[in-house]
């Protein structure tokens, strides 16, 4: 089970979580495509391949805060823990629901997020052309980019 910061809001599943979140390890999770930070609530997992993780999702607020957004279950298929970060690299304000990580995670996250999105957002396509170069089209733009 997990408390996700996230800065879509793709899951929406009510759901309740224990009130005492302050020992619950953070760690970076793939939830449908998006690299989010995710507060674990159960480290083992889930018992079954079936089961529906528990998580709390928490919203992208400023440079290294994130706050808390709403409650959701997860199906397995959905969710992935990426990296299961230190609890000197998080800071989670209980009676603020806001979370502060360290700036090299905050740099690893980016990377994370970088690696997943490119694939699924830029959608590129490259067709040769004999003599002429390789054209790259993309949804932003097209261009002829020339081999040497």
């Amino acid at each position: 089970m997990a408390a996700i910061a996230c800065s879509s809001a793709s899951c929406t599943i009510p759901m309740t979580i224990p009130s005492s979140s302050c020992s619950m390890p953070f760690a970076f999770a793939q939830i449908k495509g998006s690299v989010c930070l995710v507060q674990l609530t159960d480290p083992s997992g889930p018992s079954s391949p079936l089961m529906f993780s528990d998580v709390r999702i928490f919203r992208h607020e400023f440079i290294t805060i994130f706050r808390y957004s709403h409650c959701a279950s997860v199906h397995p298929s959905d969710f992935q823990v990426l990296e299961v970060l230190d609890e000197r690299f998080a800071a989670y304000e209980e009676e603020k629901e806001t979370v502060s990580l360290a700036r090299e995670v905050m740099a690893r996250m980016q990377r994370l997020s970088s690696i997943g999105g490119v694939a699924a957002s830029n959608r590129h396509v490259a067709t040769n052309s004999p003599g002429r170069g390789t054209r790259i089209q993309s949804a932003r733009t097209s261009r002829v980019a020339r081999i040497h």
